[in-house]
């Protein structure tokens, strides 16, 4: 028997996640009875919805966001618990620097990043954290704790200011020190070996506008690395690159078991399977839409060319856009963003952001178990979208809890 619950963090119904809305969907499994319950809820005065994080009591979730705002929800409920501004603390650099993942460290207590330091909060005190120790990265993005308690991995964003990230970060929580893994290419997303200190990172490889502007950035059509990164001594151990003209673009996720690494290529429309015997083997699940679907889903396969031609040059430069249609594959529709297994590991479950549905897929051999469709954002925003709007809940990050 497995019951789980998948949060998933939404910002709505386009291509730039940093602007959009802010709300979380949940879906409630039972996969002894094939049972599936969808539950959705947006924050208002609230944008940006990135990534969320259940506490291990499972008593309260972190929504993360490109708001610069602390937001927490009951994940029983989905409603709103209570909502911190930390410009109090510091202002961004760039207006994507925010506190888009935290680091649960008891049921009240957690580690986010403010500015160039790491900092602990509590949520009986939010006014007054605890400053840890400076990351030392442009900007740290997903963040995980080390299965030994020792260590935080995260990546790093590409800065407008400060340019190419190419780093990867590992903060020493007994020593409060940071060194930093210098790497040939950006990764933002990764996934923790479940019994060792190790983490993986596959590449997030974005080309600015203008002057290494990032905030609108483009896919950019270069070969994607995967790299395995030791904790005690902060090294590249082993790497597997995957050409350019393979799918391998944009990332989310990154699960990983004892055998492979599994993860969204979200761009390209695939999930990346990596043996770990000698992370040399890939394999792949092609989540591309079909032209039937496609054509079932004209209402985002034209918001997604609209804002793709809005953010590229297309008299001075139409070379950036050509190069992002190739790495997607030619897709009007993105792919998933969201992926767990089962906590039997039965399934493998997959929040496919174009189609706006969850996959269930049977694990390990991934052939298609059940297509969970999700409500269209008309539902919870009537006002604002009509019927030939986008209707797309706007999939992003997800964590799995069992129950």
């Amino acid at each position: 028997m497995a019951l789980f619950d998948l949060f998933i963090a939404l910002d709505g119904n386009g291509l730039n996640g940093f602007e959009g809305f802010g709300g979380v969907a949940r879906l409630r499994g039972d996969t002894s009875r094939d049972v599936f319950d969808v539950s959705v809820n947006y924050f208002e005065g609230f944008s940006g919805g990135h990534a969320t994080q259940v506490n291990p009591q499972g008593t309260i979730a972190y929504l993360g966001n490109l708001s610069q705002t602390l937001l927490f929800y009951d994940p029983r409920t989905l409603r709103e618990v209570t909502r911190l501004s930390t410009l109090r603390f510091v202002a961004p650099d760039v207006f994507y620097q925010s506190q888009t993942h935290v680091v649960w460290t008891g049921e009240r207590r957690f580690i986010t990043v403010l500015g160039p330091d790491f900092y602990e909060f509590s949520l009986d005190e939010l006014e007054h954290p605890r400053r840890l120790g400076a990351h030392g990265v442009t900007l740290p993005h997903a963040l995980k704790k080390s299965p030994s308690g020792r260590y935080l991995f995260y990546g790093a964003m590409d800065h407008d200011l400060k340019g190419y990230a190419n780093q990867a970060g590992v903060f020493d929580l007994e020593s409060n020190t940071a060194r930093v893994v210098k790497l040939p290419a950006t990764v933002w997303h990764l996934g923790v070996h479940p019994t060792r200190d190790v983490f993986y990172a596959p590449t997030q490889r974005c080309a600015p506008q203008g002057d290494l502007e990032f905030t609108e950035y483009t896919i950019a059509h270069f070969k994607n690395y995967l790299f395995e990164i030791d904790g005690p001594s902060a090294q590249v151990t082993r790497h597997c690159s995957i050409p350019k003209d393979l799918p391998g673009a944009l990332t989310s996720d990154v699960v990983v078991t004892e055998d492979e690494v599994i993860y969204n290529a979200c761009a390209s429309s695939v999930l990346v399977r990596v043996d770990l015997a000698t992370l040399s083997r890939v394999a792949y699940v092609d989540e591309r839409a079909s032209g039937w679907e496609t054509l079932t889903h004209l209402r985002t396969a034209w918001s997604n060319l609209l804002e793709s031609s809005s953010r590229a040059n297309l008299p001075g430069g139409p070379h950036v856009l050509m190069k992002a249609l190739r790495a997607t594959r030619f897709s009007a529709l993105d792919g998933s963003y969201g992926l767990a297994l089962t906590p039997d590991r039965k399934y493998a479950l997959s929040a496919h952001r174009g189609l706006n549905e969850v996959r269930v897929y049977r694990y390990p051999d991934f052939t298609l178990h059940k297509r969970i469709r999700f409500p269209e954002i008309q539902a919870y925003f009537p006002k604002h979208f009509g019927r030939f709007d986008d209707p797309r809940l706007g999939f992003h990050h997800s964590t799995l809890v069992a129950r």
